[in-house]
């Protein structure tokens, strides 16, 4: 049974040249795993998965299984309107090793509640690999409702969610309506302390690229029972998680790990490289808990 809890990074996907940079990928899960966060998932939104060919897909989510070597979770990202594209990526991350795959709900065709369970139930009917469904309204315009994700969590591959709709009202309906036979993660940051106490299990972290130790302390303290320490450790992360996202995810979080000297500054088109006010703010966000940038902002 797939433990499904805690802080999982949504790992950025570094390039070089155009290219994917799998050594620099390498040292970040490394690091990753340093700070003894739970686990992580590529190729997804924050990985630029869906502007990766299926070569540079198939590319990191091999390394970054190789890489881990079972050291924590892997998840990787396998998100398309279509429900076939979606098998057969599954297909392919089950034989790279993940421990799971991250589904989005159906972007542009707009399917209503029986064609999204529809799509996520043939998805697990037709694949060995646990699912974690992803509910981001704002991105792919097509919404998983409560009672969707509750009828659901009934498929025994279909083993958690991250709700990613930034509202604590839907978080706790999805938490009523799964009745704990999936796990609920924070898809939303800044909101995460408040899922664990309404009765989720976790984040799948945009901010745990750039401070994966913090992140990590906030889980440890939940775990011993310090709840009001977790809370002030995620408050001190406030500053971060607003510069993160000032612009479109994940420029910015590229931008604060090219300051530490972990990636090259490269975003595939038709994205852009952050402004610099926006990398300014990052790296003063960033000096204030203790980092020391390597490159000038």
């Amino acid at each position: 049974m797939l433990k499904l809890e805690g802080i999982l990074t949504a790992l950025v996907t570094p390039l070089r040249s155009g290219m994917v940079d799998l050594d620099a990928l390498r040292a970040l899960v490394e690091r990753q795993i340093e700070a003894k966060v739970q686990g992580i998932v590529v190729a997804a939104t924050t990985g630029e998965g869906s502007m990766l060919t299926r070569e540079e897909q198939r590319l990191v989510v091999e390394t970054a299984v190789k890489t881990a070597r079972g050291r924590i979770l892997v998840a990787a990202g396998c998100s398309h309107s279509s429900t076939w594209a979606v098998v057969e990526a599954a297909h392919a991350a089950a034989d790279a090793g993940v421990d799971a795959v991250l589904v989005a709900s159906p972007a542009y065709v707009r399917p209503g509640q029986d064609g999204i369970a529809a799509h996520y139930e043939a998805v697990a009917d037709r694949t060995r690999v646990p699912i974690i469904a992803y509910n981001v309204p704002t991105r792919t315009g097509s919404d998983i409702l409560p009672a969707t994700l509750g009828r659901l969590a009934a498929h025994e591959r279909i083993v958690g969610v991250k709700e990613a709709t930034g509202s604590m009202l839907r978080v706790i309906q999805v938490i009523a309506a799964v009745k704990g036979r999936m796990a609920v993660l924070s898809g939303d940051d800044p909101i995460t302390v408040s899922l664990l106490v309404a009765g989720g299990q976790g984040v799948i972290s945009t901010a745990s690229n750039v401070a994966p130790a913090k992140w990590a302390e906030l889980w440890r303290r939940w775990v011993a029972g310090d709840h009001k320490g977790a809370a002030e450790a995620q408050a001190e992360l406030t500053g971060l998680h607003e510069a993160l996202f000032l612009e479109t995810n994940p420029g910015p979080a590229k931008a604060a790990l090219h300051l530490l000297g972990l990636v090259e500054p490269e975003i595939r088109m038709p994205l852009m490289w952050p402004q610099k006010a926006t990398i300014s703010r990052l790296a003063a966000e960033m000096e204030r808990l203790g980092f020391e940038p390597k490159r000038a902002s």
